[in-house]
């Protein structure tokens, strides 16, 4: 199947001409959309939960928001594996969200100059910048679900007790790559109205 590059541009809209766009597999659809409830969970009940060790008996919903902080994030990782082996066995969708040769890097330069005159790349696997910064923001979630996943294991009897020292290494990683995973979920979440704006179909 040929993949468009970004020479292939409508001439009075505001997006790239998607129809030869091979489509993402339902799977990865349905998959995908679960990780985005989830992590969007992640991301808010991070900011306001309670470890229960700090502060025992108190503030209940805070407290039940940190366990299901912790348990949401086990599902996460599951979804996790079982996202990634999709990607294993799915060429075009490696190709998309890691767009290191052929037509998938090559889209890369056409897509930037598009956004520089107000064109949106259009939808589907053909790598470019938007499967570039997919992959980017997949290896941060990943990151950020590894470190939570060790956390989780970490915590005596599900967080009624102040972990050990240890617990600290994953910690800090843990936080340091929620940052990132931020940036892209600001990043995804504008994009998304942006391309709906324009038309860009799914």
């Amino acid at each position: 199947m040929t993949i468009a590059t970004g020479d292939a541009m409508h001439t009075a809209g505001t997006t790239q001409d998607d129809s030869v766009q091979p489509r993402f597999p339902l799977g990865f659809r349905i998959v995908h959309g679960l990780l985005i409830i989830l992590v969007t969970f992640q991301l808010f009940s991070e900011r306001y939960m309670k470890k229960i060790w700090k502060a025992h008996g108190h503030d209940e919903f805070r407290h039940l928001l940190f366990h299901a902080h912790m348990w949401s994030g086990m599902a996460t990782a599951l979804l996790l594996v079982v996202l990634w082996s999709l990607i294993a066995r799915n060429r075009q969708l490696r190709g998309h969200l890691f767009p290191f040769d052929g037509p998938y890097v090559q889209n890369i330069s056409p897509d930037i100059a598009g956004l520089a005159k107000g064109k949106f790349p259009p939808n589907g696997m053909r790598g470019g910048l938007p499967g570039l910064v997919h992959g980017l923001g997949l290896l941060v979630i990943s990151g950020m679900a590894i470190t939570g996943f060790l956390m989780f294991f970490l915590i005596p009897s599900f967080g009624v007790a102040a972990p050990a020292h240890i617990y600290q290494w994953p910690k800090k990683i843990h936080d340091y790559v929620g940052e990132f995973v931020w940036l892209f979920w600001w990043g995804h979440l504008g994009m998304a109205v942006l391309h709906r704006i324009s038309g860009v179909r799914r």
